[in-house]
C-alpha cells in the first residue's frame, strides 16, 4: 500500500522551498562608500621648518572593495624641483607631481586585484639642504574607508 504524506508537510516544504528561492534571487544589501579626507604636509630643510609640498583630498571607497576613487590637490612650496603625491591601496597605486610653487588638481581610481580598506597618502618634496645636498624629504599617512 502507498504511502500518502499529509498534506501539511507538503505545503511547509514547498513554503521553505518558495522562501529559499525569494531570497537568493533578492540582491544582497551593498555596504555604502565612504569619504576619508585627508591632507599630508612635508618638510625639510633646516630643523624640517621648509614647507615643501601639501596634499589635500579624498578617497571613496566601499571596505573591502577592489576599486576606490580619489581626488588630491597637490600645492609645491619651497621645493626644487617638484613635490610628488603617491596614493596606494592594495596593489593598486598612482603618483602625480606638481613642478616648482604650482598647485593642480587630479582625480581618478584605484583598482586593486584584492579587496582593500585603507589608502596609503605619501608627499615627497626635495631640497638642497644640509650643506648643499640634494636631499629628499616624504612624510606618509594611511586612512581608512
Amino acid at each position: 500500500m502507498p504511502h500518502v504524506r499529509s498534506s501539511r508537510f507538503v505545503r511547509l516544504l514547498a513554503a521553505c522551498t518558495a522562501g529559499v528561492a525569494a531570497v537568493a534571487v533578492l540582491p544582497m544589501a551593498s555596504a555604502q562608500a565612504a569619504t576619508a579626507p585627508f591632507t599630508v604636509s612635508v618638510t625639510g630643510g633646516y630643523n624640517n621648518t621648509q614647507s615643501l609640498g601639501t596634499a589635500t583630498g579624498t578617497v571613496t571607497g566601499t571596505g573591502g572593495s577592489a576599486q576606490a576613487s580619489y581626488s588630491v590637490t597637490l600645492c609645491g612650496q619651497s621645493t626644487y624641483p617638484s613635490s610628488r603625491v603617491t596614493i596606494q591601496g592594495g596593489t593598486a597605486s598612482v603618483s602625480h607631481t606638481v613642478y616648482y610653487q604650482n598647485c593642480e588638481t587630479f582625480t581618478g581610481d584605484l583598482v586593486s586585484s584584492y579587496g582593500f580598506s585603507n589608502a596609503q597618502i605619501t608627499v615627497s618634496g626635495s631640497t638642497f639642504y644640509p650643506g648643499n645636498q640634494y636631499t629628499t624629504y616624504t612624510k606618509s599617512r594611511t586612512v581608512y574607508f
